[in-house]
């Protein structure tokens, strides 16, 4: 996978025209200002049970993303997550959606 396929994913979820409500200023009409060229990262599900993984990150809710929340396509099991950025590059992931709107709702 490459970031060329998940760009395609995140546009397919885009024209799906879903509604959702996010607490951090993201709204539908405004949700590609937060979008990001996706790049991979390592991510820990925080579940105690999963190890780390490589996930997709697809929207930033800062820029530059030292702090704060990220939407992730997380491409072992075709959900989207929220993800924190914590430090020093780390990721936890903090729940898992099935679409990219209900995962921008549950940041």
């Amino acid at each position: 996978m490459d970031s060329t396929i998940v760009k395609k994913l995140v546009e397919g979820q885009l024209a799906r025209g879903e509604t959702f409500i996010n607490f951090h200023g993201i709204t539908p009409d405004n949700v590609r200002s937060f979008l990001v060229e996706p790049f991979s990262v390592r991510a820990d599900p925080d579940d105690l049970g999963t190890t780390p993984r490589d996930v997709w990150v697809v929207l930033q809710e800062c820029h530059p993303a030292t702090e704060g929340f990220v939407i992730v396509y997380n491409p072992h099991t075709g959900n989207w997550a929220v993800g924190e950025h914590v430090r020093g590059g780390e990721y936890i992931l903090s729940n898992s959606s099935r679409s990219l709107a209900e995962a921008i709702g549950n940041m």
